[in-house]
């Protein structure tokens, strides 16, 4: 049952540990347009988090996670891939931060600048490591009318 909107819950939001929760309005608008971009629903791994949650992960001291403007998100059916392209046209997340995991999902956050990064095998590296720079659709009819 959504509470927050139209398709997010506190529940799901709230930190795994202790059911607090800190939302920044940002993220939420986000994850929504990235469910419309989707058109499917989006599996919420993890969001808020309390700073002792945080740090029972291992997450960074200052994680985006513990001032409520991360979640960690999965979309059944598309690929890292897919999931790091839909989140490029959310401009929420656009502006702020995404990372792929070898997981199998993607962090979002609204942070005030962008940043990417890929975490494998538990180490953080660049983006390429696991997501192929997407060209823009524009440059990708050029090319397929030019072949």
């Amino acid at each position: 049952m959504a509470d927050l909107n139209a398709h997010f819950s506190k529940k799901q939001l709230a930190c795994r540990c202790c059911g607090q929760l800190k939302i920044d309005d940002r993220l939420l608008a986000g994850l929504e347009a990235l469910r419309n971009q989707a058109g499917a629903p989006i599996i919420v791994h993890d969001a808020y988090r309390c700073p002792e949650h945080n740090e029972q992960l291992g997450g960074v001291r200052d994680s985006e996670h513990t001032r409520g403007m991360a979640a960690d998100v999965n979309i059944p059916g598309r690929s890292l891939q897919q999931m790091y392209e839909l989140a490029l046209q959310v401009p929420q997340f656009a502006g702020g931060g995404i990372g792929a995991y070898d997981g199998g999902f993607l962090h979002v956050d609204v942070r005030d600048h962008p940043s990417r990064w890929a975490r494998v095998r538990g180490q953080y590296v660049g983006i390429q490591h696991l997501i192929e720079d997407p060209v823009p659709a524009a440059e990708k009819a050029r090319a397929t009318r030019f072949a």
